[in-house]
């Protein structure tokens, strides 16, 4: 990464496989964004798109694991909350 800041890894649990298509799709967006703006290299890019999922078969759980720096993290978790503030208030609209 351009500005070399420490990377750290966060898991998300998963409801279903809808929520974990909806997340990877936004962090792939965001990650095709930092590139495209030059804020990540190539090689950077093609680390923080692998994102392995654990399923826990004892608890039939999922697990979302992502790899990024502090801010790129806190910038999605964001997004995240956003969007879903939006989703919930357009439900209540109907």
């Amino acid at each position: 990464m351009s500005n070399k800041q420490e990377k750290k890894l966060v898991t998300i649990k998963i409801k279903d496989t809808q929520q974990l298509k909806i997340i990877l799709s936004m962090w792939y967006s965001y990650l095709i964004n930092q590139y495209n703006q030059k804020i990540i290299e190539e090689s950077d890019f093609k680390e923080l798109i692998k994102t392995p999922i654990l399923y826990n078969i004892e608890k039939d759980e999922l697990e979302l694991m992502l790899y990024g720096t502090e801010d790129m993290l806190k910038e999605l978790n964001t997004y995240l909350q956003n969007l879903s503030k939006e989703i919930k208030k357009k439900k209540n609209e109907l």
